[in-house]
């Protein structure tokens, strides 16, 4: 399990103890070479998923309604 950082919103439109973070695709990786994605990246929201996580039914890794940590980072880092 990893970590990301991201701005965050406060919003009512969101259940409260819900995070909700768009999925980017981790391209702003250091080894990432997509030009137009890398400007675009997002965060990678898998970064924080249990590797050995697996929905029973389907054998599927768990990448949803995941338990995460917020913790507030210097505003420089963002």
């Amino acid at each position: 399990m990893g970590a990301v950082e991201l701005p965050v919103e406060v919003t009512d439109t969101v259940m409260p103890g819900v995070v909700s973070i768009p999925h980017g695709w981790g391209h702003d990786l250091p080894d990432a070479r997509p030009r137009v994605a890398a400007v675009h990246a997002g965060a990678n929201s898998t970064r924080l998923a249990d590797e050995l996580a697996l929905d029973p039914l389907s054998g599927n890794a768990v990448l949803n309604g995941l338990p995460v940590a917020v913790e507030r980072v210097a505003r420089s880092a963002l």
